[in-house]
């Protein structure tokens, strides 16, 4: 309906912005993150944006990229995240850093985040998790290929998906030891942590 709006912010508020194109006034609801990077009053704002109906009344939701629009509309297809808690999320956490943890479901992170808990985590983690790979840049977020037994073997010694995945990246990529000698390599970066 409405892609994109191009024009100058009006008005700031804690959890929307006014846009002001060709004469009308787009109150648009955004991150914290969105609304800080957006600038001062006066200046000009070009934001992506989502139209959804909300209670029977329409929302504008806006966004400072692509990439975060796309990001909004994965996290609010998971059940028992609306799009506040999808904003709070993206406020809390840039796109990258938010898809990362996904990744490697690092539920402990995500729940930080107000109105997230520990089963919606998880959730965010199950069924987002393949999806998260296109919002990565270059970050360690699973395991190496090769690194799966190492990574299974420190899950079966206790250790959480996210400290396997770091423990066997730390161990350098050294694929050819025998997988006794990264387990202990692993275990040695564990242990200095």
């Amino acid at each position: 309906m409405i892609a994109f709006l191009d024009g100058v912010v009006d008005f700031k508020g804690p959890d929307y912005v006014v846009i002001n194109v060709g004469g009308i006034g787009f109150q648009v609801r955004a991150a914290s993150r969105t609304i800080d990077e957006i600038g001062e009053p006066g200046g000009r704002a070009v934001l992506q944006t989502c139209f959804l109906m909300r209670d029977d009344s329409p929302v504008l939701y806006g966004f400072g990229s692509d990439e975060e629009l796309a990001l909004f509309r994965d996290l609010i297809s998971v059940s028992g995240v609306g799009p506040r808690v999808g904003l709070m999320l993206l406020g809390a956490l840039k796109p990258e850093d938010l898809a990362a943890a996904i990744i490697r479901g690092d539920t402990e992170l995500i729940s930080r985040v107000p109105g997230v808990g520990k089963r919606t985590s998880a959730r965010l983690c199950v069924e987002l998790g393949p999806k998260m790979e296109r919002y990565v840049k270059g970050v360690a977020v699973g395991p190496r290929e090769g690194d799966g037994d190492l990574v299974a073997a420190l899950m079966a010694l206790g250790y959480s998906l996210r400290e396997a995945v770091e423990a066997a990246h730390s161990t350098g990529g050294e694929q050819d030891l025998p997988l006794e000698d990264r387990l202990k390599l692993a275990l040695r970066s564990l242990a200095s942590r």
